[in-house]
């Protein structure tokens, strides 16, 4: 590519021939070409409805009694229906998903209009534990769940 440049004198131009280097720039976009439809496919892979309920805000339906909720400790679970609680303890060594499944299924059968469900976590519990608990009370039918950390004490 030649590119004439006006010397300032007159009618004489001087010619200036330059080349451009393309390369540098064609890589650069085939790069993001590749990384923007590499990372479209990731952003549907998973997705969770997160609806906020601001401070202070309870259902007008909803009692202390209503309350269902998931608490993940390093022991294993405690299932909380209303005031009732009941222990799922470890099973070799692991935290048992499938008795806490079967559990969160029987609420469900007893509740079946609610959706809503509170997992409460101690700090010390692994992320993936956390996922776990929270796919086993989606599969049971609490797709409206809540995420919370423990008082610290109790």
């Amino acid at each position: 590519m030649a590119v004439s440049i006006d010397g300032g004198g007159g009618d004489r131009k001087k010619p200036l021939n330059a080349e451009l280097n393309l390369v540098p720039y064609i890589d650069l976009l085939t790069c993001m070409v590749a990384f923007l439809l590499i990372t479209a496919v990731w952003t549907q892979l998973a997705q969770i409805q997160v609806g906020q309920r601001g401070p202070g805000t309870i259902e007008s339906d909803a009692t202390p009694l209503d309350k269902i909720a998931v608490v993940v400790h390093e022991d294993g679970f405690n299932l909380v229906v209303g005031n009732d609680q009941k222990p799922l303890p470890k099973r070799a060594g692991e935290l048992d998903y499938a008795t806490l499944a079967s559990e969160l299924a029987a609420v469900k059968r007893t509740h079946p209009d609610r959706t809503d469900i509170q997992v409460v976590s101690a700090d010390g519990i692994v992320f993936d534990k956390l996922v776990r608990t929270m796919d086993a009370t989606t599969s049971a039918g609490f797709v409206d769940l809540s995420l919370l950390d423990a008082i610290p004490g109790s």
